[in-house]
């Protein structure tokens, strides 16, 4: 039988948890290093669309060592040698990001799947230990799998096929695991955990904001240009998690979020907006981008937050509603707007202005709206 610390309630993350945050953030850093390099001041299309066709993968596979451990991490040796093993791997993959539309492609895409198989074997195992009590779990083990095999096809095939069938593999994984929506409410996420487990990861993420603004004055020829990007830009991130973390703990009591698959595809454009609002902040202070390049950032970057950071809020909460899509249209707009202001670091103060009315709109029209009955009791 599973063990009962399996369903327990209040935790917190683990040692292992933040341990696996550490090599998942790593990875990151080299995910999203074809982003903080140009050429002649722009950034090439090659470079941006490989951003996401490496993060989603990298991503999902956090997802899943998350979602998996919410329910049923007993922190046995057979666990954290599982977790240990993927991490390992995650390793080995992200060698394999920068080469990964030509010679690394197979590399990367076996390995994916490698971790993707022991992910499902996890999930086959729960229902071998539940003695069938929790049948979901062998569909989820049976969906990991089937995206695994699909996307290990790809090594199988040259050209645009094999980048089709790789991600058509992860695209099946996520469908047929919304599919079985009604099958996984039976045994709902410790919500709580999972709010957590999502704040720590966009803490990673805006820890790489720092970390990307930092590397960036070390190369800076200090004018007052610069040191205007540089403030407005640390302004920036700190509305950025003033607004993020502010009605937070809402989410841990929200009823409607019971498989938390809301939370956690939300969270996949949120963490890609915020990785390039990073780089486009250290681009900004070291003054190597073009306008049009760094014009496509901002409103790519900012509209990617605001639609994550949104979504659950909009699903959880609906007397929010209206208000979180004027709201969101109004900050964007003036983010469109600051993107053809003469200089760049004019650009970057007038999004800052658009994320501190973000604020001041979600304190004025939102938090003060009651939704009490939609959240469940302390």
């Amino acid at each position: 039988m599973i063990n009962s610390l399996y369903l327990s309630k209040g935790r917190h993350a683990t040692w292992l948890e933040l341990f696996f945050d550490l090599v998942f953030v790593a990875v990151i850093g080299v995910v999203t290093h074809d982003l903080a390099h140009t050429h002649d001041g722009h950034i090439g299309f090659e470079q941006i669309i490989r951003f996401p066709l490496v993060f989603i993968p990298v991503w999902w596979i956090w997802m899943t060592h998350t979602v998996y451990a919410n329910r049923f991490d007993d922190d046995s040796r057979g666990h954290r040698l599982f977790s240990l093993a993927i991490m390992a791997l995650l390793v080995v993959l992200s060698t394999q990001v920068t080469v990964s539309h030509e010679s690394g492609f197979i590399s990367l895409a076996l390995l994916y799947s490698a971790i993707r198989l022991i992910q499902a074997y996890q999930y086959l195992d729960v229902h071998r230990q539940s003695d069938g009590e929790k049948p979901f779990v062998r569909g989820l083990s049976a969906s990991i799998a089937t995206g695994a095999l699909v996307s290990a096809a790809s090594a199988l095939f040259d050209g645009p096929e094999r980048f089709a069938l790789f991600y058509g593999g992860i695209v099946v994984d996520m469908i047929w695991q919304s599919s079985m929506r009604k099958q996984i409410e039976s045994t709902p996420v410790d919500l709580p955990h999972l709010v957590e487990r999502m704040g720590l990861l966009a803490i990673i993420i805006l820890g790489e904001s720092v970390i990307a603004m930092v590397a960036s004055l070390e190369n800076v020829h200090w004018d007052v240009f610069d040191v205007w990007a540089a403030v407005t830009g640390f302004l920036l991130i700190g509305a950025i998690w003033w607004i993020y973390f502010d009605s937070f703990p809402l989410l841990e009591r929200a009823q409607r979020l019971t498989t938390g698959y809301v939370l956690i595809f939300s969270h996949l454009f949120l963490c890609m907006g915020l990785l390039i609002l990073a780089n486009m902040i250290r681009h900004a202070i070291l003054g190597d981008l073009d306008r049009p390049t760094f014009g496509l950032f901002a409103v790519t970057g900012l509209s990617l937050f605001y639609l994550g950071k949104q979504i659950p809020y909009w699903y959880a909460f609906p007397p929010w509603r209206q208000a979180i899509i004027s709201n969101t249209l109004v900050c964007v707009g003036i983010t469109i707007a600051s993107s053809f202001l003469p200089k760049i670091e004019y650009s970057l103060f007038g999004m800052m202005i658009g994320m501190l009315a973000y604020v001041y709109l979600t304190f004025r029209r939102i938090l003060s709206v009651n939704v009490e009955s939609y959240l469940a009791p302390h």
